[in-house]
């Protein structure tokens, strides 16, 4: 086969900074020995309102469909190019419909831009040159002047030869459609029972914990009030037996109202009831609740706070769980040495609450894991720290759930420090950042 170039108009492709599309372009007009290899040449948009002194000759036309106003772009090639070959490719679904992209001889879904998917492209814009009554068309309307090659000559025994090949290259390509098809509708059932394993997960747990803090809290109740009686009969080892019903009572509740939440959070049952109020009013009080826990331990409290407005728009009760969940994590794993809150504004419209201590701290690899449900660091039977590991996931679900983003920091034997930035009204857009290691304010 003789060995030449096609002339090809590739309008709207973004070649630099879209990785994907360079490297197909790049394959695409890759030259092969003995072939005829498509020619490039781009362009932004079309028509470029500036007009080039010669005469130039286009074979094809390839549009970027996801970033050109196709309806105008295509109406202005076929008035200029009335017999050139037009593909439109793209990852919006809708172009395949061919609403999209009137006047286009093919449209290839950009997923599909593997071999075979490059070849059908080709075959349709080659067919300027395998047609006997089409001839490559003249295009004088663009800034860029790269040398072209239009003249091509081959043997009919090589046009044979490349219809066999392209043949086969659509027979290829209609069995990997029906494959991707097959592929695509197991992968929407797969989907469909995840969420609904996920959803009957979920109304269980939230049924058997209902039924569980039912005779839990008339446990606690009845010992409570044995505790409160004066003058009570009992003996000190009965008075012992009392507080440790009640206080183990309280545990678990603990433990079945985390399990509560999280399945709400997780099935999409919580709402938002967010209302005004003083942000550094409600994080001082929680801290101080906590102060006597901490002395309790022998730790230090610092409460840190700077900030100018300290109103905010936001659920207090899920800021209220959100600090008193980082507290307790923090005191649970810190003997000694102290813990911190910090609050202070990053922005004027958005907050940032810091808790550190100097416990045990977490290792870089067991950063990822720490806001899955369920997951602990030390998960064997013989573990130091109690808990069944939702609290921090239910801050992670509660904090997305605000808008915010949140933020740890750890080295192991050097505490940890977890940021939390939530905006100052919960119904301002604000970008929801990805979890990092940040420093917070000190």
């Amino acid at each position: 086969m003789t060995d030449g170039n096609v002339p090809i108009l590739v309008i709207g492709f973004d070649a630099e900074t879209d990785i994907n599309a360079k490297a197909a372009l790049q394959a695409f007009a890759a030259p092969q020995a003995g072939d005829i290899s498509p020619k490039l040449r781009f362009c932004q948009q079309y028509p470029t309102g500036e007009r080039s002194t010669r005469d130039r000759t286009v074979a094809g036309i390839l549009l970027d469909g996801d970033r050109l106003n196709l309806k105008a772009v295509l109406a202005a090639l076929r008035r200029d190019f009335p017999q050139t070959p037009i593909v439109v490719t793209g990852y919006n679904p809708e172009l395949e419909a061919g609403k999209l992209a009137v006047g286009a001889d093919e449209v290839v879904n950009r997923h599909y831009f593997t071999s075979e998917g490059l070849a059908m492209i080709w075959r349709v814009l080659f067919r300027g040159y395998q047609d006997g009554d089409r001839t490559p068309n003249r295009l004088s309307s663009l800034g860029r002047d790269p040398e072209m090659e239009p003249d091509i000559s081959h043997s009919l025994d090589d046009r044979q030869q490349l219809e066999a090949r392209i043949s086969e290259q659509n027979r290829l390509i209609a069995a990997q459609h029906q494959e991707l098809k097959r592929q695509r509708e197991q992968i929407r059932r797969q989907h469909l029972t995840i969420l609904e394993a996920s959803r009957i997960k979920s109304a269980f747990l939230s049924t058997v914990s209902h039924e569980l803090r039912t005779p839990l809290n008339v446990i606690i109740g009845f010992s409570q009030l044995l505790l409160r009686k004066k003058n009570s009969s009992l003996t000190p080892v009965q008075v012992q037996t009392l507080q440790c019903i009640f206080n183990n009572g309280k545990q678990l509740l603990s433990v079945i109202n985390d399990i509560l939440e999280r399945s709400k959070l997780e099935a999409g049952a919580s709402e938002l009831r967010p209302r005004a109020f003083n942000l550094v009013q409600l994080v001082t009080s929680i801290a101080g609740n906590a102060r006597w826990l901490c002395e309790q331990k022998g730790l230090e409290l610092r409460i840190d706070t700077r900030v100018e407005n300290p109103r905010v728009f936001q659920d207090h009760q899920g800021v209220r769980r959100v600090v008193s969940n980082l507290l307790a994590n923090a005191l649970k794993f810190t003997e000694e040495g102290d813990i911190s809150v910090q609050i202070w504004e990053v922005t004027p419209d958005r907050l940032a609450i810091a808790v550190s201590d100097t416990g045990i701290g977490i290792l870089p690899e067991h950063l990822k894991r720490i806001f899955a449900a369920f997951e602990q660091l030390d998960n064997s039977l013989a573990r130091n720290y109690n808990g069944v590991g939702l609290g921090l996931a239910i801050v992670d679900s509660l904090v997305k759930m605000m808008k915010g983003s949140i933020h740890v920091e750890s080295s192991q034997g050097q505490g940890s420090t977890f940021r939390v930035e939530l905006p100052r009204s919960v119904f301002d857009p604000c970008p929801r950042e990805s979890r990092e290691a940040s420093v917070p304010y000190k």
